[in-house]
C-alpha cells in the first residue's frame, strides 16, 4: 500500500484547480452538474465503494465505465437501494422509462440525466490501495436536449442532507492498484 494516497498531487497546484472545478461541475463552462459543500475526505481502504455507470458504455468497454470518477460510500448506496425498493413512485416512473428501480433512483437522488448516462450498470469495489476524493452534495444538472427521456427538464438531486457523491480524481490512472472489482453488471440484478 502506498504511504500516500494514489492521487495527492490532484489536490495541489497545478492540478487542483482543474479538479476542484470538475468536482463543483464548473468544467468548461457555466455550473452543470457536480457539487456543493466540497470537502477533499481520504477514502478508506478496506471499504466498499458503488459506481453506477451507462450501461451501452459499460457493455462496450467495463473496466473504462469502472474507472470514472464518480462514486458512492456505502451508506449512500444503501439508501438509494431502500429508496428503490420502497417508493412506488421511483417504481412506477421506472417502469415508464424502461429502468431498473435501482437505476431510477440513482438519477434521482444523484441527479444523472439520461443524456450523461442511464445509471443501467453498477459497479462495486474494495478499494485496496489509498485514494483521496472530493466529497459534496449533488447539485442540479441542466441538459443539452440530447435525450428524449429526460424530457426536457432540470435534474435537481433529492433534498436530502445525507446524500453525498465522491469525485476520485484521475482514478482512470490507478483504478487498476487502488481498486478490486467484487460484482458488477446490471443494476436490476442488485434490486
Amino acid at each position: 500500500m502506498s504511504p500516500d494516497p494514489l492521487n495527492k498531487d490532484c489536490f495541489f497546484p497545478p492540478k487542483l484547480a482543474q479538479h476542484d472545478a470538475n468536482a463543483r461541475g464548473l468544467a468548461g463552462g457555466p455550473q452543470n452538474g457536480g457539487m456543493s459543500h466540497v470537502q477533499r475526505i481520504h477514502l478508506s481502504v478496506g471499504q466498499y465503494y458503488f459506481r453506477f455507470c451507462d450501461s451501452a458504455r459499460f457493455a462496450s468497454d467495463p473496466t473504462r465505465a469502472a474507472a470514472g470518477p464518480w462514486w458512492a460510500e456505502y451508506e449512500v448506496f444503501l439508501k438509494v437501494k431502500q429508496a428503490a425498493r420502497r417508493q412506488g413512485t421511483i417504481q412506477r416512473y421506472a417502469n415508464t422509462a424502461g429502468s431498473s428501480r435501482l437505476a431510477y433512483a440513482a438519477k434521482l437522488y444523484f441527479a444523472i440525466p439520461y443524456e450523461w448516462g442511464d445509471c443501467g450498470s453498477l459497479v462495486i469495489a474494495r478499494l485496496d490501495d489509498r485514494l483521496d476524493a472530493f466529497k459534496g452534495r449533488g447539485l442540479p444538472a441542466y441538459l443539452g436536449g440530447a435525450d428524449p427521456r429526460d424530457g426536457g427538464a432540470k435534474y435537481i438531486p433529492m433534498q436530502d442532507p445525507t446524500i453525498a457523491q465522491l469525485y476520485i480524481p484521475e482514478l482512470h490512472n490507478h483504478f487498476a492498484k487502488a481498486f478490486t472489482i467484487i460484482q458488477k453488471g446490471a443494476t436490476a440484478s442488485f434490486a
